[in-house]
């Protein structure tokens, strides 16, 4: 967080001035003026302390006042970006609702949508905003959030959207996008140094961050008569280490692994181990290109985990995407990583972004995904994550197909051209795996992912791309 202290400056000056220009007083007098002189240097000495007594105090109590104001801006800052992260993901989750044409998993996302806007509307609450502000917004958020919570109900009773519910969707999707366009702009602002405690003061009058948040809630929804019964709860299931097997390898085994898959090494240095989930040597690898890399090796097996490093410091860039492509898959073949295949890339800068899963019987293992980036400076991996694999890679008895291709692609909604199908075993909620036609379509502006079940033929997922400054994302 940035800091933005105001100053205060107090000055306290003491001037203390004695002059004695009559020479020609009597040798009585003398005697009374080193009286006054002492008199007055004693009065100028606690003067003096009391001046520095009262910088201290001072300077304690701004100490305080600087301290609190930066506490307090912090914790601003934090239900800030709390309400910047709920407003994007209920952003992206009408955006699925809208293109989706299952009952079942519309229901989800409107339940899921319905919790994203009450964790905002806590955040809102929290800001320094005005009394009008802060109802206006909240009274804006909690009409969604009961919206999207009736219609989940209406969901879970069998009955299905109708055209109007689902034009009334439409319209709080474009509302809730142009907020998070809004709210997005201002949380760069904050990261150029704006400050909003500095500029909350006048609450009364509206200030600067109440006026600029005010325009969140300018908009006119139909919304109709609802109740707000509450949010559903999801259950989290931790999954135990599958993929690990054989004997524990030594350190000195470790190292000499680590030396075998890096050949631009100069040196290698153990920094300690780990005891968690994964038991690990841990180790600092330097090389030739200048590059400083973190390697976790497994105890059990002796397998590379994960690899953390930057890119090297010329900007040439001396490898293709294809060339990166071949590094990355050796890398995890030579590393356990069984049949692996690129289900995802993307090129950021001077870097190589590669998601390789396994492929068995024609199906993509997405549970067992592997990550990897590779410098095109350098074409050295400087990114490496293998535990998801260790976690859940496993032999796997996949289940059978009961409708095929052609019975889905008909519910990919008419606006989407498909341009990539194929069968995939998906990780999904409650730690399911489920056997499912992945399609990627896109539309005018947009690509997403159909996700549907190869047993019922049921929507299981929507998954959609976001393009960033880092990259695209999906989510």
């Amino acid at each position: 967080m940035k800091e933005k202290k105001d100053v205060l400056a107090v000055e306290d000056n003491y001037y203390m001035k004695k002059k004695g220009d009559n020479k020609t007083e009597h040798r009585s007098n003398k005697k009374g003026m080193k009286a006054a002189i002492i008199t007055l240097s004693i009065t100028t000495g606690i003067l003096g302390l009391s001046t520095i007594g009262f910088g201290i105090g001072y300077g304690v109590m701004q100490s305080r006042a600087d301290n609190y104001g930066t506490n307090l801006e912090n914790v601003y800052q934090k239900n800030f970006y709390d309400l910047v992260d709920s407003v994007n993901n209920a952003e992206i989750k009408l955006s699925k609702v809208i293109n989706s044409s299952q009952s079942a998993y519309q229901r989800r996302l409107l339940t899921e949508i319905s919790q994203n806007t009450t964790a905002a509307e806590v955040s809102i609450a929290a800001l320094p905003l005005s009394q009008s502000d802060i109802n206006d917004n909240i009274r804006m958020i909690n009409q969604i959030s009961g919206y999207t919570s009736t219609l989940a109900d209406k969901l879970a009773s069998g009955e299905s959207l109708t055209v109007s519910e689902m034009a009334t969707l439409q319209e709080i999707y474009q509302n809730v996008l142009t907020m998070k366009t809004e709210l997005n702009k201002f949380a760069r602002k904050i990261q150029a140094g704006y400050n909003i405690l500095d500029n909350s003061m006048n609450l009364d009058t509206g200030s600067d961050f109440s006026i600029q948040m005010a325009q969140l809630h300018d908009v006119n929804i139909d919304y109709p008569t609802m109740i707000y019964d509450g949010p559903f709860s999801d259950s989290v299931v931790n999954s135990s280490v599958k993929g690990l097997s054989g004997s524990k390898v030594s350190r000195e085994d470790a190292s000499k692994n680590i030396s075998e898959r890096f050949t631009n090494i100069i040196s290698v240095s153990h920094e300690g181990d780990t005891n968690g989930r994964f038991e690990t040597y841990n180790f600092r690898v330097k090389n030739s290109d200048e590059q400083t890399l973190y390697i976790q090796v497994s105890q059990i097996g002796g397998h590379i985990l994960t690899v953390s490093g930057a890119s090297a410091n010329n900007s040439a860039q001396s490898i293709e995407m294809e060339d990166a492509e071949k590094i990355a898959l050796e890398f995890a073949k030579n590393n356990g990583v069984e049949n692996p295949n690129i289900v995802w890339k993307d090129n950021i800068k001077n870097d190589a972004y590669f998601n390789i899963a396994p492929i068995q019987n024609g199906v993509v293992l997405y549970p067992d995904l592997v990550k990897v980036k590779v410098d095109l400076n350098s074409g050295t991996v400087i990114g490496y994550d293998s535990t998801t694999y260790f976690t859940n890679h496993t032999k796997r008895s996949l289940p059978g197909a009961s409708v095929g291709f052609a019975d889905v692609r008909g519910e990919v909604p008419k606006q989407f051209t498909i341009v990539g199908e194929r069968k995939v075993l998906a990780p999904l909620d409650y730690n399911r795996e489920v056997l499912c036609y992945e399609f990627e379509c896109i539309n005018s502006e947009d690509t997403f992912y159909f996700y549907f079940n190869a047993s019922t033929g049921e929507e299981e997922n929507i998954l959609k791309v976001i393009n960033t400054d880092d990259g695209s994302k999906l989510l």
